[in-house]
């Protein structure tokens, strides 16, 4: 198992844990057979509230071993590679991650490398997000300015 302890910065500066990979960008587009192998994967996966994690950022999660047998495992794999392959990377607090949107859901992973990953996450993508905070100055905030 890896530990919690933070043994370099990534490439964006994110810190990164022992065992966590620095996951880049690809931004590739899903063709429309791998849209349909999303979705299909997404409704028959078992999606469970993260209850803990309810008021500060409200997701679900599915494990690995809900779904047994090889093709269960090759299916949760090539999940993992398309959240990779298509997703963009964002943040939460100071942890980056590589989300990618399907339908109203964004989906990531904790970065882990493949054999290491046992959750896919996902909230909804109008879920607040009280870790981004807007500076009073910036482009987005309602300031009256003089």
């Amino acid at each position: 198992m890896a530990t919690t302890s933070i043994v370099r910065y990534g490439t964006n500066g994110d810190p990164l844990h022992e065992g966590k990979l620095d996951l880049p960008e690809l931004l590739d587009r899903p063709t429309t057979d791998e849209w349909a192998v999303a979705r299909d994967f997404i409704e028959r996966r078992r999606w469970q509230e993260a209850v803990t994690y309810r008021a500060i950022a409200p997701h679900e999660y599915t494990i690995r071993k809900w779904q047994s047998g090889l093709a269960g495992e090759l299916e949760f794999d090539h999940f993992i590679s398309m959240i990779r392959r298509f997703g963009y990377a964002d943040f939460y607090y100071r942890i980056r991650h590589i989300y990618w949107v399907v339908d109203d859901f964004k989906y990531w992973t904790m970065g882990w490398p493949m054999a290491e990953t046992v959750v896919i996450n996902r909230a909804r993508r109008d879920a607040a997000e009280p870790w981004k905070v807007v500076a009073p100055d910036s482009p987005g905030s309602h300031s009256s300015g003089c």
